[in-house]
């Protein structure tokens, strides 16, 4: 991956400005800041009337059709010829169109008066070309202007364009040193507490504070930046400038204790690890309050915790607790991760297992032991290797004919790697006879497996064809997928792991689609716009968009279609978009009318297919499969492939696997947030696109820029693959460390048995969320596989030997 990425604005009069601008750490999703920080200076010109305000009066003259020029107007500009020919609408698309190009030739001013001029003839989007407007006088150091057209913005019915103009409008009040800027800038960080680009508001806000000689409150919004905000480029120039400042005989701020801490917290939380685990060496050295150690050995076990250094992370986590904490609930956070530490690290110790046997058993005979406990002996004693324990256990659950297919399964799956195979033979088979039970198949599956481990071939050969059999039947793919590896590897012996996930060579990069013309997109949605024009303003938007070449943007406002119709259903998307990503929350509800209510209900199923149709001819799968429906998901369609192609080779990735994690991930929908606040196509949690983009070099990103599709492929290329290169080139580990993270992963195989083997693993993953994820990931990716006739790589079934994984993340 390059160290710089290309802005994705969604205008294309913001990508030409974006051309010649000088790059700087600003988000793509956030364009409406982009030019804040720009060094680009336009020339200067008073404001002019426009061109043909300014044209001969042709009541009283006759018409000249030559091309004229008003004072100061730019371009020469045949008004009176377009006027006789063109309606209005007509004139304000080639003008919009014609800014672009004045943009490029460097003619701000001509760009603007085009601007104007499609201001007034498109006022269904009106918002959208204000923000254009808004921008571009940024860029003419205009800020008091672009407030003005920023705050117009801010009236969009569309939710990103107004956080996009809150955000722009805070940024020129801040620039033009008005009075009020400094309550925009405060209501703006209350109102979005996570609002992805808080470290160039506050550059601009000190540097608005200086301008204004008011160098104690610049300082201390400079000393801010660089102890919330650690690792930035704008904390590194807060850190020059208050040395600048000090030098010059300012009292700059001094860090105390306490910011020390709160600064190390931060560096944890979102990066550079590497800085952040110098910090936490220092601090845990240092001179500190009871209540600032037991924080600073709280991160210091977080950090082993997530290396896979468990003895290391128990007993920072048990320093924590002999200084005083007040906060009851951190109190026992900290409790509990010292007691996983304590179990994952004392799993394998016999001693420690006997100890716990003892306790599970009360002095009891096995015959009256209750089942549930006996599973969860079985699991203490195979972790801990004691294989005459298991054994017995084994016998006592064999004689219980009536208890539950799931705690046979359970406790056969726990003691494999220990257990005689035998006996868990006998353990399996019940279940294997039991017609209905949702467990046969695995049953069958997993006695194909434990003949193999018996070394009986024949009988494996035998029970993975009828596992096969059975799953197909049944419409079981995971069982089917392994009952098939298993097959593969009777015949062709033990794969080599580190071929599972990567990229074939003949992937080729696949180019875009070949583009319906938007002219004919836009006559398809007109008639369902003039329909539904007041239920969904959006669509007949789209359609004003489309003509103007805005392919992006007009799929944002289908996008936005698509949640009314959801929320009108009674099924509200819950979570989406920029505004959900600055504000760390779902989507503010807002009262709709009865009757709007009931018009958007009215929405027919040809007007839906048309919608969808457009939607998949844009590119956007997701609100296409939203309008079609599941049936449309269910396809598999290979959404994004020409960027999802080039990423997945970048980093020797098989792009099959990134198209199964999206579907699995997003079901292709690249604004969705989730609750947990993961973001994007392939719902990438801020934290991990932090830490990813110090890992590549971007200093620029924040969390906003996982909305971009490229962006957000790229990163999910990046680390699937770091995944399966730490775990081995084990694939079925890389994607439940995706879902679940990589150092649980490692902890749920530090707590088995150390004989476990891969696919026994996945059946005792204890997150129910993860557990599924994982088979849903190896079945899409192999029917992703079978859509290009390419054949599902054979998966291994042993586990990577442990180890230290120094990425933490």
């Amino acid at each position: 991956m390059h160290a710089t990425r290309s802005l994705r604005p969604t205008s294309q009069i913001c990508n030409v400005i974006g051309s010649l601008a000088i790059r700087v750490p600003i988000p793509a999703a956030l364009t409406a800041l982009i030019f804040a920080l720009l060094s680009v200076r336009a020339y200067a010109s008073p404001d002019v009337p426009m061109c043909i305000a300014e044209a001969p009066n042709a009541s009283s003259a006759p018409i000249d059709r030559s091309p004229w020029r008003g004072p100061m107007c730019g371009p020469y500009f045949n008004a009176f010829a377009v006027a006789e020919v063109q309606p209005l609408k007509t004139r304000a698309i080639e003008a919009y169109r014609e800014a672009g190009e004045q943009i490029l030739a460097a003619n701000y001013e001509g760009a603007r008066l085009q601007l104007d001029l499609a201001l007034q003839g498109l006022p269904r989007i009106s918002d959208r070309i204000a923000l254009q407007i808004a921008r571009l006088e940024l860029l003419r150091n205009r800020p008091e202007r672009a407030a003005e057209f920023f705050r117009e913005a801010s009236d969009s019915p569309h939710e990103s364009v107004r956080v996009e103009a809150e955000f722009g409008r805070a940024l020129a009040l801040l620039r033009s040193n008005d009075p009020g800027a400094d309550q925009a800038l405060y209501d703006l960080l209350v109102t979005y507490p996570s609002v992805p680009d808080a470290t160039e508001l506050l550059f601009e806000h000190a540097q608005s504070l200086m301008r204004r000689s008011r160098y104690g409150e610049a300082m201390q919004v400079m000393h801010t930046v660089r102890v919330d905000y650690p690792g930035t480029r704008t904390a590194a120039w807060a850190e020059s400038e208050l040395a600048r400042l000090n030098a010059r005989g300012h009292d700059t701020p001094t860090i105390s204790d306490e910011e020390r801490v709160r600064r190390a917290r931060h560096l944890v939380r979102t990066g550079p690890l590497d800085e952040a685990k110098g910090t936490i060496r220092e601090l845990l050295d240092s001179p500190l309050s009871g209540t600032l150690h037991a924080e600073v050995h709280y991160l210091a076990g977080r950090l082993a915790r997530d290396e896979g250094r468990w003895l290391a992370a128990e007993s920072y986590l048990r320093t924590a607790q002999l200084f005083p904490i007040e906060d009851v609930a951190k109190a026992q956070h900290i409790e509990d991760r010292a007691s996983d530490m304590a179990e994952t690290v004392g799993a394998r110790d016999p001693k420690r297992a006997r100890l716990q046997l003892a306790n599970l058993r009360l002095g009891r005979s096995d015959a009256s032991i209750p089942t549930n406990r006996i599973v969860d002996m079985v699991r203490v004693a195979s972790a801990a290797g004691l294989h005459e324990e298991v054994d017995g256990l084994l016998i006592a659950l064999s004689k219980r004919a009536a208890a539950p297919s799931a705690r046979l399964f359970e406790a056969a799956m726990a003691a494999v790697g220990t257990g005689g195979e035998g006996l868990i033979i006998g353990l399996l088979q019940p279940i294997a006879k039991r017609p209905g039970s949702r467990l046969r198949t695995a049953a069958i599956y997993h006695l194909a497996r434990a003949h193999e481990r018996a070394q009986r071939p024949a009988q494996a050969a035998l029970f993975f064809a009828r596992a096969r059999a059975e799953a197909a039947l049944v419409g079981d793919d995971y069982y089917a997928l392994w009952a098939s590896n298993g097959l593969m590897r009777m015949e062709q012996g033990a794969p080599n792991p580190a071929e599972e996930g990567l990229s074939n060579p003949e992937d080729q990069a696949v180019p875009r689609p070949p583009r319906t013309s938007n002219r004919t997109l836009a006559k398809q949605l007109q008639p369902i716009g003039e329909r539904h024009l007041n239920s969904y303003p959006w669509i007949a938007r789209a359609v004003d968009l489309l003509r103007l070449g805005e392919r992006d943007a007009a799929t944002a406002e289908l996008f936005e279609a698509y949640l009314s119709w959801r929320e009108a259903l009674g099924k509200p998307v819950a979570r989406a978009g920029l505004n959900c990503v600055a504000r760390s929350d779902g989507r503010p509800q807002e009262t709709i009318a009865s009757d709007v209510r009931a018009a958007r209900l009215d929405l027919s199923d040809d007007d839906r297919r048309t919608l969808s149709m457009v939607a998949a001819t844009l590119g956007d799968m997701g609100t296409a499969g939203g309008f079609a429906g599941p049936g449309f998901i269910e396809t598999l369609p290979r959404a994004y492939e020409w960027l999802v192609v080039p990423a997945a080779r970048r980093y020797g990735l098989d792009p099959n696997l990134l198209l199964a994690v999206m579907r699995v991930e997003s079901a292709y929908q690249k604004h969705i947030v989730s609750y947990a606040g993961a973001v994007g196509l392939m719902q990438i949690m801020p934290r991990t696109g932090q830490l990813i983009a110090h890992t590549l070099g971007h200093d620029d990103f924040t969390p906003a820029d996982l909305l971009d599709p490229d962006l957000n492929l790229e990163f999910a290329a990046w680390y699937l693959t770091s995944l399966i290169q730490r775990f081995d080139g084990h694939l079925p580990l890389a994607i439940a460390a995706y879902n679940g993270g990589p150092h649980n992963v490692r902890r749920w195989i530090q707590e088995g048995a150390a004989d476990a083997p891969l696919d026994v693993l996945l059946e005792r993953i204890p997150y129910t969320q993860t557990h599924r994820y994982v088979r849903k990931v190896l079945v899409h990716y192999e029917a992703y596989r079978k859509q290009r006739e390419l054949a599902m790589p054979q998966l291994s079934v042993h586990l990577p030997e442990p180890r230290i994984d120094p990425l933490a993340f």
